[in-house]
């Protein structure tokens, strides 16, 4: 049976509508990093800069991977990057919440510092392997939006095992003996 087709509404996409969304994304990240540098900042005092130097390295990795990989960046994989960053200021908040708890028991900075990070690796990693096994799985099945939000999120997570358990340990490594009394964590 034939059957007449009524149009309702008809749109049109431009391309410029991929750039906005791209130049608000990375507008809305700017806007959290810094957010977040100055919170780090605020509550943690000298840790939190080391925090930002971690932070701050680990961007520079993913940028450096996603170059390499020639990724282009869209919007899931900002969002994927945002992701990162959440989970490596996480890593630093488990590690500087450790150490506390180590210098409110009495040890001194060194000892705290390093049990401090011994007790909060298996934390940090558990969180980031899981979360690299789930992006495995959507770069496996998933199409090319998916798949660019699974490559950033991937390259930001490896990137912040690195920064957040090495980097850190070594900036503090770098700074204790010179400013043990100033740390303040």
């Amino acid at each position: 049976m034939p059957a007449g087709i009524k149009y309702l509404e008809e749109r049109t996409v431009g391309p410029t509508l991929g750039s906005d969304s791209i130049r608000q994304g990375l507008m809305a990240g700017l806007i959290a990093i810094f957010a977040i540098m100055l919170f780090m900042i605020f509550y943690y005092r000298l840790s939190g800069i080391n925090a930002i130097l971690a932070l701050t390295l680990n961007e520079i990795i993913i940028f450096g991977a996603l170059a390499y990989f020639k990724a282009s960046l869209t919007l899931p994989g900002i969002a994927g990057i945002i992701l990162g960053i959440g989970m490596a200021v996480d890593a630093n908040v488990l590690i500087f919440e450790r150490i506390k708890e180590e210098l409110a028991s009495g040890k001194n900075i060194s000892s705290s510092i390093s049990t401090g990070f011994s007790r909060a690796f298996s934390a940090i990693f558990d969180s980031n392997l899981t979360t690299i096994i789930s992006a495995i799985f959507l770069f496996q099945f998933g199409t090319g939006p998916i798949k660019g939000y699974a490559v950033t999120l991937i390259c930001s997570l490896v990137a912040n095992l690195f920064t957040a358990v090495f980097v850190s340990r070594f900036i503090f490594d770098l700074i204790i003996p010179r400013n043990a009394k100033r740390l303040n964590i």
